[in-house]
């Protein structure tokens, strides 16, 4: 998918025709050329560009949407990820399992944990302190996504797929 491009026209020349919601989150749909449409998040000024066309129907352009608006691989991460050992009430070390792509990590400070990735040593990595600080889970999603950026790149395609799943319970109403 190729970055978002940003509409040059202004935005009192760009009318929607259509309001899509898909996971709670509502945009608006207008076509900028034939066939080629934008979408921008429900209220904001900016229209944003889509690869997805009309030709290529409403689950499509959804979930290009989904993975445009938001942190999709987060989403996805959150949504996937399995605790398989390590006891809550400890510094560690927890195992995580994401579709087979098995990690630890363990609390060393506050703000420092080591993360284990497949087939390596324990690596020491320090974390933004975050207010109200992430425990748990939400902490080792934080450790997985910073200290191993390629993440992004292993799960495209499955954060691709997923989207393009979730975009099954899209709603579309006209805009007149």
């Amino acid at each position: 998918m190729q970055a978002a491009t940003a509409i040059a026209n202004p935005a009192e020349q760009i009318r929607p025709f259509a309001r899509l919601t898909v996971c709670a989150r509502a945009y608006e749909i207008a076509e900028i050329a034939p066939g080629k449409v934008s979408f921008r998040a429900s209220g904001e000024e900016s229209w944003e560009a889509l690869d997805a066309t009309r030709e290529d129907g409403w689950h499509q352009i959804a979930s290009e949407i989904m993975q445009r608006s938001s942190d999709a691989l987060l989403d996805f991460v959150r949504m996937h990820l399995i605790r398989i050992s390590g006891d809550p009430d400890t510094n560690g070390p927890f195992e995580y399992d994401l579709f087979g792509f098995v990690f630890a990590y363990r609390d060393i400070t506050p703000a420092g944990i080591e993360l284990r990735l497949p087939d390596q040593d324990w690596v020491a990595l320090n974390l933004p302190e975050q207010e109200p600080p992430l425990t748990g889970r939400e902490r080792a999603i934080d450790a997985l996504l910073r200290g191993y950026p390629e993440i992004a790149l292993l799960f495209a395609e499955d954060v691709e797929a997923w989207a393009l799943r979730l975009s099954a319970g899209l709603r579309i109403e006209p805009v007149w």
